[in-house]
């Protein structure tokens, strides 16, 4: 005969949630440590091609816990905040406590979505200067919709408990107390649960990087046309010729090649007809002569043809790759290259 508490415990529903998966060291320890507490753990991933992590990275850690893993791809949305985060900007443009408001208030959706209990992440308190510190974390709960559902598994006995604790289905006891910026708690946590292949943890958002920066800022100043659009703005050389017109040059054939691929269908594509130099996309509408011919002189001055007669370039519309079309390069000088230079 089967009791009635046993009957109960048959029909209680499964604790979910919904853990976000960089592939990194914490976030893989954090999905780990809330496995192991009988969770059933949603792992998810933010795509964002110029930041900080790695899909493959992430789907090997969620293969290894052992846990359900899911991507959500950052879009317009997230360009919007980034011309204007609410709590300002870090050493660049990295609007870091927007940006986890951001990821996690999608994060918050998708849990009411499958009907998961909690969002959890790897934050440790202290160990980031601008969006880990106590009143910030504060500020990413409240303003992502997840207050007392977001729990930080790694440094939860710093916080006030969640939800979640307060209601048994999470034993706080089982939780950490880790602070500061040293990773060798996590580490040893790692090694423990054999978890060996993982990213150095000295990466960062390409938003700090003050170079990368300038190019994201002339384009959220001068416009884009979609998110895919800035995907390309990590590589290449660029360059503002006019107000409204771009052009980035490659420096390697992955870099051509990726350029080309990346296109947004009005650019306009231009290589030296010999081919032995740089892909060059033009962004901007209707390019007049004077401005393909200054095109042209860019491919010249980055190619092994600088310094020679002016040299023949083909052009042809992104979206009409037989439209071929030819023009001669102007001249380019140094002082005219450092003028335009973003």
């Amino acid at each position: 005969m089967i009791s009635i508490q046993s009957e109960q415990k048959q029909t209680q529903q499964p604790i979910k949630a919904v853990g976000l998966l960089s592939g990194g060291l914490d976030s893989t320890v954090a999905c780990k440590v809330i496995k192991d507490l009988g969770v059933d753990v949603y792992g998810v991933y933010f795509a964002m091609p110029w930041g900080c992590c790695d899909k493959d990275a992430a789907q090997a850690a969620a293969d290894k816990v052992g846990i359900k893993f899911i991507v959500l791809q950052l879009d317009e949305r997230y360009l919007e905040m980034v011309k204007k985060p609410k709590h300002g900007y870090g050493s660049a443009l990295n609007p870091c406590v927007d940006c986890r408001i951001h990821m996690f208030s999608r994060a918050a959706k998708y849990m009411k979505a499958i009907g998961a209990d909690f969002v959890f992440t790897g934050e440790v308190l202290g160990q980031r200067p601008m969006s880990q510190m106590r009143k910030s974390m504060r500020w990413i709960e409240e303003e992502s919709g997840l207050k007392s559902r977001l729990l930080r598994p790694l440094c939860a006995r710093h916080l006030p408990p969640t939800i979640p604790e307060k209601e048994g289905k999470i034993d706080r006891d089982r939780l950490l107390k880790i602070s500061g910026r040293s990773r060798k708690s996590q580490m040893k946590l790692a090694e423990r649960f054999e978890i060996t292949d993982y990213p150095n943890p000295a990466g960062g958002c390409l938003l700090t990087d003050r170079h990368f920066a300038r190019r994201m800022t002339d384009t959220l100043k001068h416009g884009y046309r979609n998110f895919r659009e800035t995907v390309a703005l990590q590589w290449g050389r660029h360059f503002r010729v006019e107000q409204n017109f771009k052009i980035i040059l490659g420096r390697s054939k992955d870099e051509n090649d990726a350029l080309k691929s990346y296109a947004h269908q009005d650019d306009v594509i231009m290589e030296i007809v010999d081919k032995k130099g740089p892909t060059l996309i033009l962004k901007g509408p209707r390019p007049d002569e004077k401005i393909l011919s200054i095109g042209a002189g860019l491919i010249q001055y980055y190619s092994p043809r600088r310094g020679e007669e002016p040299v023949t370039v083909e052009y042809w519309p992104a979206r009409d790759k037989e439209n071929v079309q030819r023009i001669e390069a102007h001249i380019i000088s140094d002082e005219y290259v450092e003028t335009i230079k973003i």
